[in-house]
């Protein structure tokens, strides 16, 4: 399922200049992102199983600026495209295959973010 946006790299600038270069507390926020992320996946099927367009559209707002700390604008853009449609339950029939193209998108930042706990682990 290739997509413009699989495998881009994060960008951690931002999170940095927000917070500092401290490799112990940006662990702590990547660890934040893996147990938030998973939730948010679960969550986001639940409501689509269910067809909960509203909380398909509450769950996409609530974690759009989660992407903007780690440099990915591209999936805040991705969840914008379901979050609109979603309340205004517009183009339904797509919302699955748009779920699904995120929650493959979300499991390459999951291994990314891994990634990136190891490399700052090791710096500690």
């Amino acid at each position: 399922m290739p997509h413009s946006f699989y495998k881009r790299p994060l960008d951690f600038s931002y999170l940095i200049d927000m917070v500092g270069d401290e490799p112990a507390f940006l662990i702590e926020l990547i660890d934040t992102f893996l147990v938030q992320i998973p939730v948010f996946i679960t969550e986001m099927d639940k409501a689509l199983m269910s067809e909960n367009w509203v909380k398909i559209s509450q769950l996409a707002h609530k974690i759009k600026p989660t992407f903007s700390y780690i440099g990915r604008n591209d999936i805040k853009d991705l969840l914008h495209q379901i979050e609109n449609p979603a309340k205004n339950e517009l183009l339904i029939k797509q919302m699955p295959t748009e779920v699904e193209k995120l929650k493959f998108v979300l499991a390459d930042v999951l291994l990314q973010l891994e990634q990136e706990k190891v490399k700052l682990g090791a710096s500690l």
